[in-house]
């Protein structure tokens, strides 16, 4: 069904295994700087050289060969660009063939089969305040990264791990213990360093309202998980599964996981405390896992968490963590190394930090957070969705309030948007109901062109995203679709006199409405019909 798409990546990688022997990480291929450059290019000769210090024209001339030999039904001409680019020139008669492919499959023509059960973890707040605005970028971009992956085929499951244990749920309960007592009219010491926010005086109403017999620190934890599921489905996240690290401890699983190691040799005693020895790993120092006082480590918790995955059934485990992890990810691997599992089942992404034009740190102690429930009153899901993807993942975010909630083409949402709107005005004007895809040959013009070209450029920006885990691509791309869409609308005449060409542009339109849409979608914002 995708014809070039699918063999170019089929054809280089026999290349690489038989000729050079060697193995490069996909994407192989990608789309050209310009419009000048062709429809796909391949960098591999460059890459290929640094690693067999050959000539890389020598090398791009030998996958021309190939690509001509396997290619020569789809492509009109295959060129080399020094220092060793190789560009492909897709014949309009193929290009009309995909448009049709689009028209007849939908989304379904851009999809890949890969089959993985793959466990994203994203979230992970501690549930002891409401989730800020930093939360809420690593709910999206991790709920994003999970649609791209299940659009590639993998069985995915959203989860999200609840440090319901440990000094941070004491504080918790000894903030709300506090301001129990100052609500039953009694004198109280608040304790140092604890929460100070308003939520934690709402806890204690609500527990004095209730008047349960529950448990206080059940009661908060509850109480707050319930104010965190609310805020992310108001962002539309939902997680299929919620896993304790306080039932992992009680049906014994850090227990044994900690047991395992020892048995491997990894565990030692040492001042009172049991340690991993996490530099035999790579890890910069050994690891407390048991300390003095006989109360594991979250570092603990989390060997038994992430041993779980794994013995649930999952292939690869992604994991987003925030700025303050990235010394963990050296000790956690290292965990999963000495318990003899795959080096590359866990990859981790660090979100970095949102900031709304405003210098202030934020913290939930102090009470004085950005929360992610205020950002959603003020721009709405879709528009904190869309702003949310608009830096790479190892960027820091300023959020633009401003930005996002102009009605102009600046806010590139609304650009987006408006395609969409603007092609469905011009659907209903036509006033056809079905438009046949033996019309697409009479596509002639270079204007009809570029834009079916961008159009088949959604291809590249699915396997960048796939690969990187970057969902801003998906972003960058549909901006560019809309620039191409508003060009041409601006240039030609869809509504034409002539039946032929009316229709055939009507067929150019509603691919581009299905990639606009199918991109959309996948960032989890809705399509608009009319603005």
């Amino acid at each position: 069904m995708k014809g070039i798409y699918k063999k170019l990546p089929f054809i280089l990688e026999k290349v690489l295994e038989k000729k050079y022997r060697i193995e490069i990480s996909p994407p192989l291929w990608e789309m050209p700087s310009q419009d000048k450059f062709g429809d796909i290019s391949t960098t591999v000769a460059l890459k290929v050289s640094s690693l067999i210090k050959k000539n890389p024209l020598e090398i791009a001339k030998e996958i021309k060969k190939k690509l001509e030999k396997y290619l020569k039904k789809e492509v009109e001409k295959i060129e080399i660009i020094p220092p060793g680019f190789v560009n492909l020139f897709i014949s309009k008669k193929c290009l009309i063939n995909y448009l049709n492919q689009i028209l007849r499959y939908k989304e379904k023509f851009f999809q890949t089969k890969i089959k993985r059960k793959v466990l994203v973890e994203f979230v992970s707040a501690n549930p002891t305040g409401p989730l800020s605005i930093a939360h809420g970028r690593q709910a999206v971009v991790g709920d994003v990264i999970a649609s791209v992956l299940n659009f590639f085929g993998n069985r995915i499951a959203r989860e999200y791990y609840i440090n319901d244990v440990g000094r941070q749920i004491d504080l918790l309960v000894n903030s709300v213990k506090a301001r129990l007592e100052e609500l039953r009219g009694k004198e109280t010491i608040f304790p140092q360093d604890g929460y100070q926010g308003e939520y934690v005086k709402e806890v204690a109403r609500k527990y004095l309202e209730e008047k349960t017999s529950v448990d206080l620190k059940e009661f908060s934890i509850r109480y707050l998980l319930s104010l965190i599921k609310k805020d992310l489905d108001a962002l539309g996240v939902k997680f299929d599964s919620w896993v304790s690290q306080n039932k992992l401890i009680q049906k014994k699983k850090v227990d044994k996981a900690i047991e395992d190691l020892e048995k491997r040799g990894f565990i030692y005693e040492k001042d009172g405390a049991l340690w991993f020895s996490s530099t035999k790993f790579g890890d910069d120092k050994d690891r407390v896992v048991l300390k003095n006082d006989q109360e594991y480590t979250y570092f603990a918790s989390d060997i038994a968490y992430h041993r779980d995955k794994i013995e649930r059934g999952f292939d690869l485990l992604i994991n987003l963590w925030g700025p303050d992890h990235h010394g963990y990810i050296e000790r956690i691997k290292a965990s999963l190394k000495a318990q003899k599992f795959k080096d590359d089942i866990l990859k981790i992404i660090i979100i970095q930090l949102v900031k709304i034009k405003s210098k202030e740190k934020m913290s939930k102690r102090r009470g004085n957070i950005v929360l992610l429930s205020q950002l959603l009153e003020l721009i709405g899901k879709e528009a904190a969705r869309f702003y949310y993807l608009i830096r790479r993942n190892s960027s820091h975010l300023d959020f633009d309030i401003e930005l996002a909630t102009t009605s102009s083409f600046e806010n590139p949402l609304y650009y987006i948007q408006y395609a969409c709107a603007r092609i469905e005005s011009i659907f209903r004007k036509s006033k056809l109901k079905k438009i046949s895809p033996s019309f697409s040959r009479f596509l002639k013009e270079e204007e009809e062109f570029l834009l079916l070209r961008k159009i088949l450029q959604f291809f590249y920006c699915l396997q960048k995203v796939y690969y990187s885990l970057e969902p801003v691509f998906i972003i960058e791309y549909l901006k560019d679709l809309a620039f191409y869409f508003h060009k041409f609308y601006e240039r030609k005449r869809v509504l034409e006199e002539k039946k032929q060409i009316m229709c055939a542009r009507l067929n150019l339109l509603e691919a581009t409405k299905v990639v606009l849409h199918c991109g959309l979608k996948l960032l989890g914002i809705e399509p608009k019909t009319s603005m």
